[in-house]
């Protein structure tokens, strides 16, 4: 029996609390992360070296543990209120889908799998001395969490929405299993752990620290501001809303057509997966490809325009370059040496050269001009801050805790220029949606050219042996019969052939 959920959507009233409750948080925790930088620089700097090296090194991976925490915490935030403020039902759940990734992420670094060792285990060992109570609590909770949530599922649906999938359908099917009821549970679940575990890592951070905590938290943070410079306007917004509109709708279509076309074929059981057109319906449908980058695209872009202070335009900002960086290295690729295989030269451009259309090869000349100008852009291919962007702990590369590098590129200024590039990406992304639909029609026509050929030989022997039969039978409801069973068969082949003009 399906599982009834009883519980009463929020009240417009209820809703404006939570959002500046998560407000609050982030703006508490994004403190928090500042005093973590400077203690580690302290640290690093050898300011104390009269801890001693044991406690030295404890104290240092209890800042590093603890600003983790913290970040984790202010990505929580800045997703649930971007989700909060959404106009669309496929914009929350792109947004949504984010905070699970935030706590399959977040369990894998303080928790790990497979019995690793992690950064949390290594000061825990001397955490539960003295709070045993705590850290009981926060073993139950993460085991818990484990065993509902830290399964594989999580981690498909990480891998597809982060690096986006190779099969375009397990990308839509896998956000389909995103629900608001089931992230707020899965939260809920996380935070049952997040909560005890920062409470007490700050109550050890002012007992090692002692009076230099104190200090560093009273400190007044650098004055931060960040202007959109007008990229929040509100027709841009109202493009990109209508962006979302017109491309979820044809996502649904086409993941609706799947649904149809398997059914029937299992009806009439034909083996569908044979059919070369099926496979690039499903497996190498390049404009669902194109789809699921531009909607994640639009979705974060207007997230980011409804940011309201400094640390929440700058979070959304990231993972607006995440996603622009992600999709673009797909689409287009930034390494020229394996461009040839990416969506627009082996599916787009293939398919252009080989339609003959000289309007049609001049104007993807043209877009495949911009596609080469924005692969140039610094701001699209920064791969040491979309680690730091998607990661959480220590990054090797950078040699600094993962939180730490974000916060970093945050006091840097954003150039009017970089969020040119970025609105210059989503117009060139309309572009490629504009020239791919000419090669799908053109594409569309030869599939349907080669079904009516293909199927047209049976409709001509139904009509042979109904023909036959009229000639040979005189029984009335044999004959019935007979004319009931072709109409049927006819209306089976119809329902077969139409799937060509679906995979088109």
């Amino acid at each position: 029996m399906k599982e009834v959920d009883n519980r009463r959507p929020a009240t417009p009233e209820q809703i404006e609390n939570l959002k500046v409750c998560f407000k609050l948080t982030l703006e508490s925790s994004y403190h928090e992360l500042y005093v973590d930088m400077v203690l580690l620089e302290t640290l690093n700097k050898g300011l104390m070296d009269d801890m001693g090296d044991e406690l030295k090194g404890y104290a240092g991976n209890l800042v590093s543990v603890h600003a983790n925490v913290c970040y984790a915490i202010l990505c929580l935030c800045v997703q649930l209120r971007a989700s909060l403020k959404v106009e669309l039902g496929v914009e929350k759940q792109y947004n949504i889908r984010r905070s699970v990734v935030t706590a399959h992420e977040t369990y894998k670094y303080l928790f790990g799998f497979k019995g690793k060792m992690t950064p949390w285990r290594v000061i825990e060992q001397r955490l539960r001395s003295k709070y045993p109570k705590e850290c009981d609590e926060i073993a139950i909770a993460s085991n818990e969490y484990s065993q509902q949530y830290a399964q594989d599922t999580d981690g498909t649906l990480r891998d597809v929405t982060k690096h986006y999938s190779d099969n375009p359908v397990e990308f839509f099917e896998n956000m389909e299993n995103v629900s608001e009821r089931t992230v707020a549970d899965r939260l809920v679940a996380s935070m049952k752990f997040l909560q005890p575990m920062h409470s007490m890592l700050v109550n050890e951070l002012r007992d090692i620290f002692g009076e230099s905590y104190v200090g560093v938290w009273n400190l007044n943070m650098p004055e931060q501001t960040f202007e959109p410079m007008g990229i929040g306007s509100q027709e841009k917004i109202d493009f990109l809303k209508n962006g979302i509109i017109k491309y979820s709708g044809m996502v649904n279509t086409v993941m609706r057509q799947k649904v149809f076309v398997e059914a029937k074929s299992k009806e009439i059981n034909v083996d569908i997966c044979k059919d070369p057109h099926w496979h690039d319906f499903i497996d190498n449908n390049v404009g669902l490809h194109i789809l699921y980058i531009y909607l994640d695209t639009l979705t974060t872009f207007r997230s980011f325009t409804r940011s309201e202070q400094f640390a929440e335009y700058r979070q959304n900002l990231a993972y607006l370059l995440v996603s622009v960086h992600e999709g673009f290295k797909k689409l287009y690729g930034f390494d020229r040496n394996k461009r040839r295989m990416s969506y627009w030269n082996r599916a787009i451009m293939q398919s252009v050269i080989q339609s003959g259309d000289a309007i049609l090869q001049a104007e993807a000349s043209k877009v495949e001009a911009k596609l080469y100008k924005l692969s140039q852009e610094p701001i699209m291919n920064d791969e040491d801050m979309m680690a730091a962007f998607t990661h959480m702990g220590f990054l090797k590369q950078q040699k600094v805790e993962a939180p730490i590098a974000v916060l970093q590129y945050f006091v840097q200024p954003i150039k009017q220029k970089d969020l040119d590039v970025l609105t210059d990406y989503i117009h060139v992304l309309n572009d490629v949606m504009n020239v791919y639909n000419q090669v799908l029609d053109w594409e569309s026509k030869l599939i349907q050219e080669e079904t009516n050929a293909k199927f047209s030989g049976f409709y001509d022997q139904i009509d042979k042996i109904e023909q036959l039969i009229c000639s040979k039978v005189q029984d009335e409801d044999l004959l019935a019969r007979w004319k009931e069973s072709a109409e049927r068969m006819k209306e089976m082949l119809k329902s077969l052939s139409n799937y060509g003009n679906a995979a088109g």
